[in-house]
């Protein structure tokens, strides 16, 4: 991904100029500076960093900044692009972005030096993650994952092992995760990466506080930065010194004596009134759905709740359709198995006698034929398992879920290898043939998709997520859906920490069943 003009020189010239990184010689010489470790994006191309000022000149400046700190420099992309203390190898060719394989270099590196040392880690991105499939072929991997999410998650989680802490440089405008409404707040995957590396102090809250009063103390301390192109070193130059400066608490002292104390309980109160109501982040709406049986739901309506109480946000059951704000349905996939529509030209008769024979009472067809059927239903039965269990699930797929107006181009023996094969993998059955939930939203904006766990969905203001549809409940599933966005009194709900707002609400309940 593209890295601004900043970095490049930071080092081009590092590999002409006189200073290079400079790891800790031993464990007495500079045991009381922390080392520095720079991971530098290092997948696009770079323009001069100033047209009127050498390349050299410049990066001298920028190393001064150091202020003679030990540091490191990894230079990443995806796994096979990461090298270390080697300028030479910054060439803005890399395919790949991917954090995780830069912060795995990154631990190796803190294992040399002596228990003890302190590091700091300066990542350098534009926060676009683009890992390279190759990189975890040998990585078991759950099945239909997001590998943008999969290598993020693990970032994360390498990042609060490691306990180190990270700050962020973001050259130019990095993507927002949070919504076009805050297009200042720095990407979703950042602040997880920040939060798990530094702990509270890297909450959201606690940066709005760091970054208002422009402190770098022990309890306020920013993390995360950003850079224009245009900035050059009169941009980088504050940043890094803030973050290699030592920790004082001198402002938050005085704020902590004179303002925090006397505002703690007021805000606590009045956030309390703003954020009580049902629903927010983090709760959970339950729709009960029977089989093939359309449940429709609003939003925002006077409707009773299983017990004596009434509300008047989040959803609520319809009778009637055009009143309705969406649809769930749980049913079937309509796939048919029967084999109609295939190539019967060269089906013998074993064949034909089999292909409709339903998917349950397949096995037992087979089996029979096996044990006491001819000896040419006996060859048949295992010519047949034989072929069907070699073929590819995608080729499987792809004959089952072919419709039956084109179908003509499929022999009746293929198609009935690609059903025989549904008698051997668990998996593919499941996803071809159990209930499945879709969910139509109505208008602006309305789709029709299908509400699998992880599934981000909007209905109405509110913004959800699936995170589950399991068999049981008073119906046959139970369709769990978390609220992720709500409307709120100056956006406090989707802004202020979920863990406040749980304590701020002096409410038990943060569930319940949609009525």
């Amino acid at each position: 991904m593209a890295v601004p003009f900043v970095l490049a020189l930071f080092l081009a010239a590092a590999a002409t100029a006189s200073p290079s990184p400079s790891p800790w010689p031993s464990p007495v010489a500079g045991a009381n500076e922390p080392v520095i470790l720079f991971l530098i994006d290092n997948s696009a191309s770079l323009p001069p960093l100033d047209p009127d000022e050498k390349r050299v000149a410049a990066l001298e400046k920028m190393f001064s900044f150091l202020q003679g700190k030990p540091y490191r420099l990894i230079l990443f992309g995806g796994r096979q692009e990461v090298f270390v203390d080697d300028v030479s190898r910054y060439r803005n060719t890399g395919q790949w972005t991917d954090f995780y394989w830069a912060f795995d270099k990154a631990r190796a590196l803190t294992a040399e030096y002596p228990a003890g040392t302190e590091f700091r880690m300066v990542l350098f991105t534009d926060a676009i993650v683009d890992p390279s499939p190759a990189d975890w072929d040998n990585v078991d991997l759950p099945p239909l994952v997001d590998l943008r999410r999969h290598s993020g998650n693990k970032t994360v989680e390498l990042l609060a092992e490691m306990k180190v802490p990270l700050y962020v440089i973001l050259v130019g405008d990095a993507p927002s995760e949070r919504g076009p409404d805050r297009p200042e707040r720095a990407p979703g995957l950042i602040l997880d990466m920040i939060q798990a590396a530094n702990g509270a102090r890297a909450t959201p809250f606690a940066q709005s506080v760091a970054a208002f009063f422009a402190d770098d103390g022990v309890l306020l301390k920013k993390f995360v930065f950003r850079v224009q192109p245009h900035e050059g070193l009169a941009g980088i130059q504050p940043v890094v010194k803030r973050i290699i400066a030592p920790a004082s608490a001198t402002v938050e002292t005085g704020l902590l004596a004179g303002l925090v104390l006397p505002l703690v309980l007021f805000v606590f109160l009045l956030l309390g009134i703003l954020v009580r109501s049902f629903p927010g982040p983090g709760d959970v709406e339950i729709i009960e759905l029977p089989i093939g049986a359309p449940v429709h739901v609003a939003v925002d309506r006077l409707h009773k709740l299983d017990g004596h109480s009434w509300a008047t946000t989040g959803l609520s059951l319809v009778g009637d359709p055009r009143e309705a704000t969406a649809t769930f349905t749980y049913q079937p996939p309509a796939l048919d198995l029967t084999g109609a529509g295939a190539d019967m030209t060269d089906a013998d008769a074993e064949t034909r006698a089999l292909l409709p024979v339903p998917l349950d009472e397949l096995r037992h067809a087979l089996a029979e034929r096996a044990e006491r059927g001819t000896k040419e239903g006996k060859i048949f039965a295992l010519n047949l398992d034989y072929m069907a269990k070699n073929l590819g699930p995608a080729e499987v797929e792809r004959a089952l879920t072919t419709p039956v107006a084109e179908r003509k181009r499929i022999s009746a023996v293929a198609f009935l290898r690609a059903k025989a094969h549904l008698l051997s993998n668990d998996a593919l059955r499941n996803s071809l043939l159990e209930p499945r939930v879709t969910v139509a939203t109505f208008g602006k904006g309305g789709e029709r998709k299908e509400a699998r766990p992880g599934a981000a969905l909007r209905i109405g203001p509110y913004g959800f997520v699936v995170q589950d549809v399991a068999k049981g409940g008073r119906k046959d599933v139970r369709l769990i859906l978390h609220y992720d966005r709500i409307p709120s009194p100056l956006g406090l709900k989707n802004w202020l920490p979920r863990r406040m707002q749980r304590v701020a609400r002096f409410r038990r309940d943060s569930q319940r069943v949609v009525s």
